[in-house]
């Protein structure tokens, strides 16, 4: 309804600019016959027409002149009317054209007022823009911090790996060498008489045990354990026995006292004393002396029985 009336009010308007060209466009001409018309006075029997025609012509020219100069008139008063201001005609049509110039500058001026409110949002929007692709670089800074550490940590894992793999080979390595090392070659015992006594020892923990001194006495080292029965258990006291090779001036000694005269060494051999053994074995030979061999598994108790059996001298 409301571009309906805005529409009627143009052709209202346009219709008043008509009237006004053609008022305007009326007075040129007339000015313009006017102009034609008004000449110099000529004689009367020039003005006198020689015939009726020129008469007749004359008095329609007269005519045309005094309705023209009505029109004229006409035409002044509608202009007068046109340019008062108290026209009670053209009162709707300024008051119709106020309200369009109240509306175009509402219109102007909302316009105005959102076309700033589209350059806030847009503002909003780059600084927005702005802000979340300094998050985005912050978050790739971060990533690619994290990756880092990542591949640090992947490429320690690796060379703990390696370390781990040289590590794990040298201790199969040495791991072979000690099933080597546990390996005893012993030849079978000689057919021979024992009439010797046994000297036992006890070869344990790295270490060597005598279970007596060169005297016969209980060697402090070794606890024994007495039954009713005459027999006893042995049991070596872990870090308080010799060292073939820190006390090997003591050993000889010991060795000699212990496989002289009637007497030969017996040992009981447990697993993981075998390299102990093959250093004892070395004194032995240098002081000369026999010496027979058991070799006891892991964890097992020696028991004494005088009646008992005895390793053989090899």
């Amino acid at each position: 309804m409301k571009r309906k009336l805005h529409s009627n009010q143009q052709d209202s308007l346009d219709l008043l600019l008509d009237t006004l060209c053609n008022v305007f466009g009326g007075i040129i001409m007339i000015a313009c016959l006017l102009a034609m018309l008004s000449r110099p006075q000529v004689s009367k029997e020039a003005a006198n027409p020689e015939n009726p025609t020129d008469h007749e012509s004359g008095i329609l020219v007269e005519k045309r002149i005094e309705m023209a100069q009505a029109e004229l008139d006409g035409l002044e008063k509608l202009r007068a009317q046109l340019q008062s201001e108290d026209d009670p005609s053209l009162r709707p049509l300024i008051t119709q054209l106020t309200a369009l110039k109240k509306t175009a500058e509402k219109l102007r001026q909302e316009k105005a007022k959102q076309d700033e409110i589209a350059t806030i949002k847009a503002k909003e929007k780059v600084r927005d823009s702005g802000n979340e692709i300094a998050r985005l670089r912050e978050q790739e800074q971060e990533v690619e911090k994290k990756l880092s550490i990542v591949n640090r940590n992947t490429e320690a894992a690796a060379q703990m790996r390696q370390a781990l793999e040289k590590k794990l080979a040298d201790l199969q390595l040495e791991l072979d060498n000690v099933s080597q090392l546990k390996i005893e070659k012993l030849r079978f015992p000689r057919e021979r008489v024992i009439n010797k006594t046994a000297s036992p020892i006890i070869i344990q923990y790295g270490q060597v045990f005598p279970l007596y001194d060169s005297a016969g006495n209980p060697n402090p080292r070794v606890s024994q354990v007495h039954s009713v029965n005459g027999t006893f258990t042995a049991f070596a006291k872990q870090g308080e026995g010799l060292s073939p090779k820190n006390d090997a001036a003591s050993l000889r000694d010991i060795l000699k006292k212990l496989g002289s005269g009637n007497r030969y060494l017996t040992l009981y051999v447990y697993p993981d004393s075998y390299a102990t053994l093959r250093e004892l074995k070395k004194l032995i030979y240098e002081v000369g002396v026999d010496y027979g061999m058991n070799l006891r598994e892991e964890n097992s108790v020696l028991l004494f029985d005088p009646k008992g059996s005895k390793p053989a001298p090899l």
